[in-house]
């Protein structure tokens, strides 16, 4: 994607491949809002602000410009990714709809936090429920945001706490498995071992189940060849490949082997357009 970092921002053209309101929406993060015409989005203890400046171009703006070039995978070119996916027809409607989103690269421990609270949740409470977290327990950035907590920091949080800022059954398992980060499990190093065993040690995490898995596997661990399936994921593949398969996990595995490395970014395209036009 084209784009230039100055001194305290970015400026990049408008294109198909990047549409933010489409990224945020698209179920990978919880800490974003529009404000005045602004997206406003946090990661960690860094803040960036999205909006236009004119219709050709976009503008970002943070003291981390480097980090949200990253964060927003602008080196990528998606063009190519979807001249890819074109090969599979029953893409063509996903693609034509969802092609402005992408894979964000997030911080793991954000990333796994984040995604325990959003087993059997909506949306709207697991934003509030993160955004308690943050104004609680995180530093504060400025006067409007707050850091996500540290590991440290996540340590003190109590089960009742965690209650408190409406993480409901989830309470326990996010106590136990920050105890267990504690304790020595190396979430980063599964950046960088093969994706099944990634699986198999994010298994062990209290509250992280199939699903939440390949979730962090994505959006925090960098990994592509995953592809998690959750309800939407899961009307598509009855809908183009087995109307009968009820097996999840037969699913990904399918899906996975159909699609290789791009099946997170497949995933997340069928995803965003089945969820956003049910019907």
């Amino acid at each position: 994607m084209e784009y230039k970092i100055l001194d305290d921002k970015i400026i990049f053209k408008k294109t198909k491949t990047f549409n933010i309101k489409s990224i945020l929406d698209s179920g990978q993060m919880f800490r974003y809002r529009f404000e005045d015409g602004v997206f406003i989005v946090q990661s960690c203890d860094k803040v960036a602000k999205i909006c236009d400046i004119d219709p050709q171009n976009m503008m970002l703006t943070s003291k981390n410009l480097k980090y949200f070039a990253n964060f927003f995978d602008f080196d990528t070119n998606y063009d190519i990714i979807i001249s890819e996916l074109e090969k599979f027809k029953f893409m063509k409607d996903a693609l034509s709809y969802s092609c402005g989103v992408r894979i964000l690269r997030q911080d793991a421990l954000e990333t796994l936090i984040c995604f325990i609270i959003s087993a059997n949740n909506n949306i709207s409470r697991i934003k509030k429920s993160v955004n308690y977290i943050c104004q609680h327990f995180g530093k504060k950035i400025d006067e409007n945001n707050f850091a996500f907590p540290t590991l440290k920091e996540l340590s003190k949080i109590s089960e009742q706490d965690f209650v408190l800022a409406g993480t409901g059954y989830r309470a326990p398992y996010l106590v136990k498995t920050i105890k267990m980060l504690c304790d020595g499990f190396e979430l980063e190093k599964l950046k960088t071992v093969e994706t099944e065993e990634a699986r198999k040690s994010l298994l062990t995490l209290p509250g992280v189940g199939p699903k939440v898995a390949d979730c962090v596997l994505l959006f925090g661990l960098g990994h592509k060849k995953v592809f998690p399936v959750d309800t939407w994921i899961a009307k598509v593949f009855n809908d183009y490949f087995d109307k009968n398969e009820k097996d999840r996990i037969k699913m990904r595995k399918s899906l996975v082997k159909t699609f290789g490395d791009l099946s997170g970014i497949a995933q997340q395209y069928l995803f965003y357009y089945k969820r956003e036009n049910k019907n």
